[in-house]
């Protein structure tokens, strides 16, 4: 097992405005004796659902100790099963906190328990954990490594599900390392496979990833596609759980990919609609943006239309004024 990186080299996390000190964990106990094991185990039980209950809560730091109190008796109860569980837990809340470090740390420890048990879809989730990881950490090649080999079980496991997330994720990994047109590859196997299980949720995600990748890679016309594919889909599923800041993110990409092809009423539409929703919201400084934004696209059509009009009356083509 590697050591975790110490305490002092990074600063404490800050979340929702509150100093979050991790607690890190002790040495590993050594396992108690055999009559022992049973309360042992019962007490870490309780340990983990209460640190569960605490996380759900926020209570995160009273959340961590409690994780560790349960990590800490499955241990000496020689209960590896529960043991590796618990690290997948401390290993993913960590994550949640954006700790990648000691997130890594703890799924490390998770995956050769994995392998000591001879437990496929475990070892599959902790690779898939630790790709993300390495990712965050700006190692993409690590990400790579560990991303690829949980591919490849998920396959040998025949689990599409995972599959298809696993393959969202690896794209998301290409793309830092700029590898667009391979990104947006397995964006679209994830997403034909997202559609044929009827997941929403993952096709919503993977058709806002999918859309941004073709904007990076300029494509316009099938960025708007998956944007316009998102907005339907959020339309005939309100229950999806799509968040407000999300759906506007889409609106101003959609709108940004159309004035790119100078689709000035696709634009307009788009811009009208964000507008509404920022009125609703109350978001006056966005509303005033929008409003200005709507009015240099109706020059911009005007210009267009102007030219379209004017151009071979004139004898000849000229471009639309500069604004």
């Amino acid at each position: 097992m590697q050591s975790p990186p110490p305490s002092h080299s990074r600063p404490p996390l800050t979340i929702e405005d509150e100093t979050l000190r991790i607690p890190h964990p002790a040495a590993p106990a050594p396992p108690a004796a055999e009559a022992e094991r049973p309360q042992l185990a019962a007490a870490a039980e309780q340990a983990l659902t209460q640190g569960l209950t605490q996380f759900r809560q926020g209570q995160y730091t009273n959340a961590l100790t409690q994780l560790q109190q349960a990590l800490a008796g499955f241990q000496r109860a020689a209960d590896a099963p529960n043991t590796a569980k618990v690290l997948l837990v401390l290993a993913n809340a960590h994550y949640r906190l954006a700790d990648y470090p000691w997130a890594a740390d703890y799924g490390r420890q998770c995956l050769a328990l994995a392998q000591e048990l001879c437990n496929p879809s475990l070892e599959q989730q902790v690779l898939e954990h630790l790709g993300n990881c390495h990712r965050h950490l700006s190692d993409p090649q690590t990400a790579l490594d560990y991303m690829g080999r949980s591919l490849q079980l998920t396959k040998e496991l025949n689990d599409v599900q995972s599959e298809m997330r696993v393959l969202n994720n690896l794209a998301m990994i290409y793309r830092t390392k700029g590898l667009n047109r391979q990104a947006a590859t397995l964006y679209e196997s994830s997403w034909i496979m997202a559609k044929a299980l009827g997941d929403t949720t993952i096709q919503l995600q993977v058709l806002q990833n999918l859309g941004n990748t073709y904007q990076t890679l300029r494509h316009y016309t099938q960025a708007i596609e998956c944007y316009e594919q998102f907005l339907r889909l959020h339309e005939t599923h309100p229950g999806a759980g799509l968040s407000q800041p999300t759906l506007r993110r889409v609106l101003t990409q959609i709108t940004h990919a159309s004035i790119a092809i100078q689709d000035y009423n696709r634009a307009i539409i788009y811009l009208q609609r964000h507008l509404d929703l920022a009125c609703t919201l109350g978001d006056s400084q966005a509303t005033t943006a929008l409003i200005d934004e709507l009015s240099q696209c109706y020059v911009a059509l005007n210009e267009v239309r102007s030219f379209q009009t004017s151009g071979p009356a004139s004898g000849g083509l000229s471009a639309p004024a500069n604004r």
